[in-house]
C-alpha cells in the first residue's frame, strides 16, 4: 500500500522494511513499483533508515558490549583503520556489539577511538533526534526548542531554506511524518504532506510522489510538477538537479531543471548521484555496481552550467559510496560513507554488507582521506556536515540509548567528542551547521 496523506497533513505507512544493503545497490536494484504503487523510489535518506531497522532485526537479540567502546581519554590515540579488540569465539567472529534503541530495535554500535585533541569548533549546530536542540560553539547542549509536542517525537531530517529551517518529525514508531518550520528558536507545525524535504538557496521544498513528483515550496510560491520517475537530488543556484528513471526500464539520467517551471535545462550524466553543490554534481559511474571481486568504483564531477565532466576520481579497490555526500562551503571537499572492501574479521552483524568508514574526497586533487578511529556498522549511517570554514568535519552517530556529535580535521588521529545527545535513537541524529533560523 502506498503511504497516503492524512487529514492532519502527515503521511502514514511511510516506513519501509526493505533491506538497503548499500546506498548504490538499493538505488539500482529496487523496483519503482514496490509498495509505492508505481511511484518513484522513496528519497535516498530513507534507505539508510530502512537499512538500520532491517540490519538490526537480523541481530535477533540485543547483545552485550564486547570490550571497550571508546578508548579512554588518557590512553594513546589510535591509528586508522581501527579494528579494536577481537573476541576469540572458537575461530568464528563475535556478534557486533549492540544496545536497544528507539522503537525497541537493536542498534549496532559504531566503533570509536576518540582523539585527545581539544576541539575549538566555533560554530552553532542544530541537531535532531529526540528533540530539536542547539549545540553552542563551546559544545553546550541547549534545552529542547519549543514547539514539538511532548515526548516520543523523533526528528529524522533537517534542511535549510531562506530565513528558516525545516524538520521532518516522526511520532516515534508510528510511521507518520510531520513537517515543521523552525524560526526564531521555535518549531511551528505546517499542514503540509511530504515524503521528503529538500533545502536550497531560493526555496525549501516539500516533495510528494503521487503519479508525478510534486515540489511544493514551503516558503511560498508555485508548486512544480515533474514527470513520473523523477527523484530530486539538490536545489542549487544553477537549478534543480534530479535523477530521472523512465518507466520503460531504460537507463536513468541526471538532469538540471528550471526550478520555476520544471523544464529541462540540460542533461548532465548517467550514473548515481551522491550530491550537488558549488556548481558541480558528484556522480558514481556504472562501474561502481560491478561484482565486488572486480569493483573499481569511479566518481565524476559534472559542471552544472556546462554539463561536462570537470574531474574523475578512482576510489580504492573494492570500495563504494554508501551514503549521500556533503560538501564544504568552498565546494573543494566532499564527505560520504565508503564501504570497506570486506567484513570486519572480528565481528559479524548477520548482514552481507561490510562496515563503512567516513571518507573525505579532495575534489581539486583527487586525494581521499579516511577519518581514523570511526568504523560504522553495516547498514548504519552517520550525519555529516562541514563547518563554515571547511576545516572541520562534524559527524553524528547513534549509540542506541544516546547519540554523539563528533568533530575531525585532517591530521587528527581520530574524532573528538563535541557533545553527547539524548536518546533513545535508531538512526544518527540529523544536523545543520549555522542554521538559517
Amino acid at each position: 500500500m502506498p503511504a497516503a496523506p492524512q487529514p492532519d497533513g502527515s503521511l502514514h505507512g511511510f516506513r519501509r522494511g526493505a533491506n538497503a544493503a548499500t546506498y548504490h545497490e538499493s538505488r539500482c536494484a529496487v523496483s519503482e513499483t514496490v509498495e509505492f504503487g508505481g511511484w518513484p523510489r522513496p528519497p535516498r535518506w530513507v534507505w539508510i533508515l530502512a537499512g538500520v531497522a532491517a540490519v538490526a532485526v537480523l541481530a535477533g537479540v540485543v547483545v552485550a558490549r564486547h570490550g571497550p567502546h571508546h578508548a579512554a581519554s588518557s590512553s594513546p590515540p589510535a591509528t586508522s583503520p581501527v579494528h579494536g579488540p577481537h573476541i576469540a569465539a572458537a575461530g568464528s567472529a563475535a556478534r557486533w556489539p549492540s544496545v536497544e534503541g528507539a522503537c525497541r530495535v537493536p542498534v549496532y554500535l559504531p566503533r570509536i577511538h576518540l582523539a585527545r585533541n581539544h576541539v575549538p569548533v566555533h560554530v552553532a549546530v542544530l541537531v535532531g533526534g529526540t528533540a530539536l536542540r542547539e549545540v553552542t560553539p563551546g559544545g553546550a547542549l541547549s534545552r529542547p526548542l519549543p514547539g514539538l509536542p511532548g515526548q516520543g517525537r523523533v526528528v529524522t531530517k533537517l534542511v535549510s531554506g531562506p530565513g528558516a529551517d525545516y524538520a521532518f518529525v516522526d511520532p516515534q514508531c508510528s510511521g507518520y511524518l510531520w513537517v515543521y518550520r523552525i524560526v526564531a528558536g521555535a518549531a511551528h507545525r505546517l499542514g503540509t504532506a511530504a515524503f521528503d524535504l529538500l533545502g536550497g538557496p531560493h526555496h525549501a521544498w516539500a516533495v510528494t510522489y503521487p503519479r508525478r513528483t510534486l515540489l511544493t515550496p514551503l516558503n511560498g510560491g508555485r508548486t512544480v510538477t515533474l514527470k513520473a520517475g523523477t527523484d530530486p537530488v539538490a536545489d542549487t543556484a544553477a537549478g534543480l538537479v534530479v535523477d530521472y528513471h523512465p518507466r520503460t526500464g531504460g537507463p536513468g539520467a541526471l538532469e538540471l531543471l528550471d526550478p520555476t517551471t520544471g523544464a529541462l535545462v540540460r542533461r548532465l550524466a548517467r550514473g548515481s548521484p551522491l550530491g550537488a553543490a558549488a556548481g558541480v554534481v558528484l556522480v558514481s559511474l556504472p562501474d561502481c555496481g560491478a561484482s565486488p571481486a572486480n569493483r573499481m568504483c569511479t566518481l565524476e564531477s559534472i559542471g552544472l552550467t556546462t554539463g561536462q565532466p570537470t574531474a574523475t576520481f578512482k576510489l580504492p579497490a573494492g570500495r563504494v559510496p554508501v551514503s549521500d555526500a556533503v560538501f564544504s562551503p568552498s565546494g573543494t571537499l566532499a564527505a560520504f560513507q565508503l564501504a570497506r572492501a570486506g567484513q570486519d574479521p572480528g565481528f559479524t552483524a548477520g548482514s552481507p554488507s561490510p562496515p563503512a568508514d567516513v571518507a573525505v574526497l579532495h575534489l581539486d586533487t583527487g586525494k581521499v582521506d579516511m577519518v581514523p578511529g570511526l568504523e560504522l556498522p553495516p547498514g548504519t549511517g552517520a550525519g555529516l556536515a562541514f563547518d563554515a570554514t571547511g576545516y572541520w568535519l562534524l559527524a553524528t552517530v547513534s549509540e542506541g540509548d544516546h547519540g554523539e556529535l563528533l568533530a575531525w580535521r585532517q591530521g587528527m588521529p581520530g574524532p573528538a567528542l563535541v557533545a553527547s545527545l539524548p536518546g533513545p535513537l535508531m538512526a544518527a541524529p540529523p544536523l545543520l551547521v549555522a542554521p538559517s533560523s
